[in-house]
């Protein structure tokens, strides 16, 4: 039984589509291109879930599970859903930097962020700052929490942030100090 590219596509671009807050901006990211608004497609990601597993679930009950396109096509698919909540995962996993004993923290607003990867990519590039200590980006409230091990200027971290890429812009709220165990 031959599977129509039609049968095998349109799952794959409804479950891409879904994920594109995620897969298309690490793509994008990778290749130091600035966020190209697929956010806008986050908040259909459910509707565009639930299309992709109505059509895989089409294509399976017609084609069988043991057709190596449906496989193929599915496998990619689900790949491209869960990728959102992979990248949640990594956004929020901590760091391997040595802990000091006192930590100065920093709560910081964000601007420009559009989706998950940006967050991570935040992340990512103020944690490999020597004197950070961990990141913690929030997409859903646009907020950082930074803990460095030494007591900076505001500013040091704002333009950390404004230096990765000009949409992205940043203001420090409140900052305090705590200890660790």
């Amino acid at each position: 039984m031959q599977v129509s590219l039609k049968q095998q596509a349109v799952p794959t671009l409804t479950a891409l589509l879904s994920s594109s807050c995620c897969v298309i901006q690490l793509v994008l990211n990778f290749f130091s291109i600035s966020c190209a608004g697929f956010a806008i497609f986050t908040p259909y990601r459910r509707l565009l879930t639930t299309v992709t597993i109505l059509m895989l679930a089409y294509t399976i009950r017609n084609k069988g599970i043991k057709n190596r396109q449906v496989l193929i096509s599915t496998f990619i698919s689900v790949a491209f859903m869960i990728s959102p909540e992979i990248v949640k995962t990594i956004n929020v996993s901590s760091t391997d930097k040595v802990v000091s004993s006192i930590v100065f923290y920093f709560r910081v607003h964000l601007d420009g962020l559009g989706c998950e990867a940006c967050a991570n990519r935040i992340k990512n590039r103020l944690n490999a700052v020597e004197w950070i200590l961990d990141t913690r980006v929030y997409f859903d409230n646009s907020t950082a929490i930074v803990q460095t091990i030494t007591r900076i200027v505001d500013h040091s971290i704002t333009d950390l942030i404004k230096s990765i890429d000009t949409k992205y812009d940043a203001q420090v709220l409140d900052s305090w100090v705590g200890y660790t165990k």
